[in-house]
């Protein structure tokens, strides 16, 4: 499903870059650019949902490949097991899934 706060090649840039690690974690849009409040240089905000908190190498290599990405903003991954309760609930009804 698109987004909003996403054109087809931004989205193609993303889902390139999340697709090696589709078999251990499931990712969702949240934020701004899914509720439609955004600005062009907004963050886009990503929960990613795995049955074990995300490895701290994945991490890395995710934050090293969007930040050499030609992504117009910043791309934040929020990993689900390290968020509290209180902020899932806020955000649960904006998760749009990326795949």
């Amino acid at each position: 499903m698109r987004i909003k706060g996403l054109n087809a090649f931004e989205e193609g840039i993303i889902k390139d870059i999340l697709k090696p690690f589709l078999a251990v974690y499931d990712f969702y849009y949240y934020g701004s650019r899914v509720k439609g409040d955004f600005r062009s240089l907004s963050d886009l905000d990503i929960l990613s949902k795995g049955k074990t908190p995300m490895l701290p190498d994945d991490y890395d290599t995710l934050k090293e490949l969007f930040d050499a990405s030609n992504l117009p903003f910043i791309v934040n991954i929020v990993d689900f097991h390290l968020i509290s309760n209180t902020f899932y609930n806020d955000i649960k009804k904006d998760l749009v899934s990326v795949f």
